[in-house]
């Protein structure tokens, strides 16, 4: 029943990010993430002139930029008077003040989540192909198969029910029932991230609702760099049929590394490949913004690669009929916390690529 969950999880494509507290305990995320995306056959994109910026989460090809996400919940409905704002450090370049828009969740917001979410009914065939680890070749015992026709009417209503959750997660600012959300950036400040910022410093956080707290920011905790991908050359069409090796630089204060790729094959096969060398139902995609302790145990579980790592090699042929693929790896970076306050608050870094690769249908378009 496990792999269900994985497979829901894999077609709704949402990344979760989980806190564990007590029932009545507030807390805070800080969330900075560098990101960067790139097309393979797409050259770089140039500058953008002086003074001309991109609306938040938006990537050109081969530029990484910076975001920064902050997250407040807090186990109850504010009232109508609740404010919530957070005064950065100076390094980070975002004014003295970030104010913080609610989010409340009503009833109507239950009564009207009619969405299907995960429904392939109308696609008995379709299958799920997981591959993983790095090799030359397909190892003797992959891949695993899930074929939807296949399960029993429970294990779907389960995955369906847990896909619409994660659906629901990621379109709510993390959506928690009868909880409210604080978050930034919002419509009045939209949080455009320098190239030169710096996390370092003390955050303060001022509510009239769910308590205030401080947390220093040390050196080191910072803006992950991006990632930069030496191999395979992105200039040109990828051979799927080949084993493909990835290879990039290393990247500093690292905890530990994940790159998994997705493909479609026709309208009836997903095809999965992740870098961990041991198979987990539930681990095939950016798993959010993990704490560092469970970082390194993936790590020493080898479901993560070790913070050195600089090269994976994808086996032959996995892709070789998909109609696209995408690449998708992501770094872990150290954070910073603290525990027995009201909040709870946190701050943690990652630094993420993505590369369409190509594909059947890619490749014949041009």
């Amino acid at each position: 029943m496990k792999m269900l969950g994985m497979f829901a999880l894999s077609l709704a494509a949402v990344g979760t990010f989980a806190a564990n507290s007590a029932e009545e305990q507030a807390y805070m995320a800080i969330l900075a993430e560098t990101k960067t995306m790139k097309m393979v056959g797409m050259p770089e994109m140039p500058e953008l002139p002086a003074g001309v910026t991109l609306p938040p989460g938006v990537v050109l090809p081969g530029k990484p930029t910076r975001t920064l996400s902050v997250r407040l919940w807090s186990p109850s409905i504010a009232p109508s008077t609740a404010t919530a704002t957070l005064a950065p450090p100076a390094g980070l370049k975002l004014g003295d003040k970030l104010n913080l828009d609610l989010y409340r969740p009503t009833p109507a917001d239950e009564a009207g989540d009619k969405s299907p979410g995960f429904d392939p009914e109308s696609n008995p065939d379709f299958t799920i192909k997981m591959y993983w680890g790095s090799s030359d070749k397909v190892k003797a015992d992959q891949p695993r198969i899930v074929r939807w026709g296949a399960l029993t009417p429970e294990q779907k209503a389960q995955m369906k029910k847990q896909a619409r959750e994660a659906q629901k997660a990621g379109a709510s600012y993390f959506y928690k029932p009868n909880w409210t959300t604080g978050y930034w950036p919002t419509k009045n400040q939209p949080g455009n991230v320098a190239k030169d910022a710096s996390l370092v410093g003390t955050y303060s956080l001022t509510t009239n609702y769910t308590g205030n707290v401080s947390l220093d920011v040390p050196q080191g905790v910072d803006f992950l760099a991006p990632i930069d991908v030496t191999a395979p050359d992105l200039s040109d069409e990828i051979d799927f049929a080949k084993a493909i090796p990835f290879q990039w630089k290393g990247i500093p204060n690292v905890l530990g590394q994940y790159a998994s790729i997705m493909g479609m094959e026709g309208k009836n096969t997903l095809i999965l490949w992740s870098s961990s060398e041991v198979f987990k139902e539930a681990q095939m995609g950016d798993s959010g913004y993990l704490q560092m302790a469970e970082v390194r145990e993936r790590v020493k579980d080898q479901v993560f690669m070790a913070p050195d790592q600089t090269r994976a090699v994808v086996p032959a042929g996995i892709f070789k009929n998909a109609d696209f693929v995408m690449f998708n790896m992501v770094g872990y970076g150290q954070g910073a916390a603290l525990d027995k306050v009201q909040p709870l608050p946190r701050v943690q870094t990652k630094t993420t690529l993505s590369i369409m690769l190509g594909g059947k249908s890619m490749n014949d378009e041009g």
